[in-house]
């Protein structure tokens, strides 16, 4: 079957990486932000991902996928993707951007993983989940919006048991998440023995609390935290990035 390989009505085609990514998106559907693409290079600067299989949950277009194998050289990524439209949008930028041989593209539930993948297979998972937990906030109209970004089909404890099943001894998981979770955050991961390794506060200026926090576990880890120096997004200028995040976006 043929892939349309171009924006279609209601769609957008966009460049990012110095346009090393062409990104298809729906106009009023999910689209994805700032995050995945820090998540996507913590995982590299931080985890030594290059080395060992990775799996993107919940891939969404594919940006995090596209990112690690078109500008950061990753070659055995498979993406997890619940929803049909977005899992289609997905393999329409995989070809797009020729990732066929880096990605592999896989229609499921991150919930079952169990039922599609065999345990202790991948040496990094990688997830921007759900940052909404389902009775707070306002809940998008666009269905694809709401289940990209509020817990309606996963919620914080399905990912790390989802990646306790996937990843070899010693494997990592990263993830972006609010900083007002982070306790909740590190409680779950423990209870599927997923240790938090690495922790880098996101702040939107370096006069702000942070927002967000890039964490890294590791499965049979030991309790040795590391704090690395802040992200900071924005310069003085608020519409203008900081020269570490700009060379993620540009």
């Amino acid at each position: 079957m043929r892939l349309e390989l171009q924006a279609g009505p209601g769609e957008t085609l966009d460049s990012i990486c110095g346009g090393a990514v062409q990104v298809l998106q729906r106009r009023l559907g999910y689209r994805f932000t700032l995050d995945p693409l820090m998540l996507a290079h913590f995982t590299v600067q931080e985890g030594g991902a290059p080395r060992g299989r990775l799996m993107d949950l919940g891939t969404g277009c594919g940006i995090i996928p596209l990112v690690l194998a078109r500008r950061l050289g990753l070659e055995d990524i498979t993406a997890l993707e619940l929803q049909p439209g977005l899992f289609s949008l997905a393999e329409r930028n995989v070809y797009l951007n020729s990732c066929e041989r880096a990605v592999t593209l896989v229609h499921g539930d991150l919930r079952r993983v169990e039922e599609q993948f065999p345990g202790g297979r991948f040496s990094h998972v990688v997830c921007n989940p759900p940052y909404r937990a389902r009775a707070t906030g306002r809940t998008s109209a666009s269905e694809e919006k709401a289940l990209a970004r509020h817990e309606i089909t996963c919620e914080l404890k399905d990912v790390p048991r989802a990646a306790a099943h996937l990843l070899e001894p010693r494997g990592g998981l990263f993830l972006v998440y609010p900083s007002s979770r982070f306790s909740e955050l590190v409680s779950v991961l423990r209870a599927h023995e997923l240790e938090p390794r690495t922790v880098r506060w996101i702040h939107p200026r370096g006069d702000r609390p942070a927002k967000l926090v890039l964490l890294h576990a590791v499965k049979g880890g030991r309790a040795d935290l590391m704090v690395l120096p802040p992200l900071v997004v924005h310069a003085d200028d608020e519409h203008a990035f900081t020269a570490e995040v700009r060379a993620m976006v540009v």
